[in-house]
């Protein structure tokens, strides 16, 4: 890999400049669907802001112990307007255990080292996760989101024949990478079924997800990472 870059304490190599906005998100594809799993509550009540929506949501997300979920994303570049969409899986367990399966990248860490693999590149690179007070990881950016994000119900619309409250998120903080965030939840179910997010560069990345489970007791080995015979290893702890 020609290039690596921290983000969250997760070191990771890299080619492709699509694949770098991929990666540089991941902390957020993770809270984000963290979002999308925590337990239902009463979202649709006519008379509740879009900040006691995120308010209940960031104090349910301490219910959920492990999730796995497909999901789709779609990137657009700003500057060169080029459009590229993946398919993968997540899985999730506490504490910061995560596994990232994209079409040609995997990304497992156990908390405490972290695995890059790059099929293409046939090279997997490993490395500590840094603890680092200023890195934001999901639990940071979830549970604070009430206080770090302004929060707006934008509107209600239809999606897949189904009523949504779309639900906008503005950081704070103008320091941020962040500059918007839009979540679509089902008045139905209170479940978000899309999120969209574009950063301060004017890039935009659009998540749906497609299948879920919780609490299945999955296991602390899915977090390590196998490493494939004949690949080439580079080692940075």
């Amino acid at each position: 890999m020609k290039n690596w870059f921290e983000i969250g304490g997760l070191r990771f190599g890299v080619n492709s400049r699509i694949t770098k906005k991929v990666i540089r998100h991941l902390p957020l594809v993770i809270c984000i669907f963290s979002l999308l799993i925590v337990p239902r509550s009463p979202l649709h009540a006519q008379n509740e802001s879009a900040q006691n929506i995120i308010e209940k949501i960031s104090k349910k997300y301490e219910t959920i112990i492990d999730a796995t979920l497909e999901f789709s994303q779609t990137i657009r570049l700003g500057i060169m307007k080029r459009e590229q969409s993946f398919e993968g899986t997540l899985t999730m367990k506490r504490e910061k255990k995560y596994r990232i399966e994209l079409e040609q990248q995997t990304i497992v860490t156990n908390g405490i080292t972290v695995w890059s693999y790059s099929k293409p590149n046939q090279q997997v690179l490993i490395d500590s996760v840094k603890d680092d007070p200023k890195n934001f990881t999901p639990e940071k950016i979830l549970l604070h989101a009430p206080e770090n994000y302004y929060s707006t119900l934008l509107k209600k619309e239809q999606l897949d024949g189904k009523q949504m409250n779309v639900v906008k998120l503005t950081p704070k903080d103008d320091r941020s990478f962040i500059s918007t965030m839009k979540l679509w939840i089902d008045a139905t179910d209170s479940l978000i079924k899309k999120a969209e997010i574009t950063d301060v560069n004017e890039n935009f990345t659009q998540y749906i997800v497609k299948k879920i489970s919780l609490n299945k007791n999955i296991n602390d080995s899915t977090f390590t990472f196998s490493i494939p015979e004949n690949i080439e290893v580079i080692d940075l702890r």
